[in-house]
């Protein structure tokens, strides 16, 4: 099973003061919603994993590189296209709308052509390497959300994927 697990948070889940750079913190996996989230918290407001916790650890936060985010690549971002293709739930198909934009704009999946399912209007998807037929429902997202899925899916680094 994959897990795609967002790198280290720059804010405190607690206190959402921001974790001040290399110093120590800890982080925790719990599972809500049906998937593997992450949370860090600095060590003053550490109280220990919630009771639920997949998995928690000790860790350092990370100094600030001042670079430009690393690009995210497209390949990985198919392959978890393709997961949520063939799992999807309700809460997820924003996520794969989402994602399908996001590679449409890259070109590592091309629109074949409009279809309706159930009435709404959907894309049908091919991978530019011949996967697919992948039909995707066309979701009704305002640019705030657009952009809340995209730092969610990519722990922040929304930018980066765009």
């Amino acid at each position: 099973m994959d897990f795609n697990i967002r790198p280290i948070s720059k804010v405190c889940a607690a206190t959402g003061e921001s974790l001040v750079a290399g110093s120590e913190c800890w982080s925790v996996l719990v599972e809500e919603n049906g998937k593997i989230v992450r949370h860090d918290y600095s060590s003053e407001a550490w109280t220990g994993p919630p009771e639920a916790a997949v998995g928690y650890w000790k860790c350092q936060a990370p100094a600030e590189s001042g670079t430009q985010p690393q690009l995210i690549d497209p390949d990985s971002l198919f392959e978890y296209f393709v997961q949520l293709c063939e799992s999807p739930n309700t809460v997820e198909q924003d996520y794969q709308y989402v994602l399908a934009l996001l590679l449409l704009r890259k070109r590592r999946l091309i629109l074949e052509q409009t279809i309706e399912i159930d009435d709404r209007s959907a894309m049908r998807l091919n991978g530019s390497g011949g996967e697919g037929p992948f039909d995707v429902e066309e979701r009704e997202l305002t640019e705030p959300q657009i952009l809340e899925l995209q730092d969610q899916l990519f722990g922040g680094t929304a930018q980066a994927a765009a």
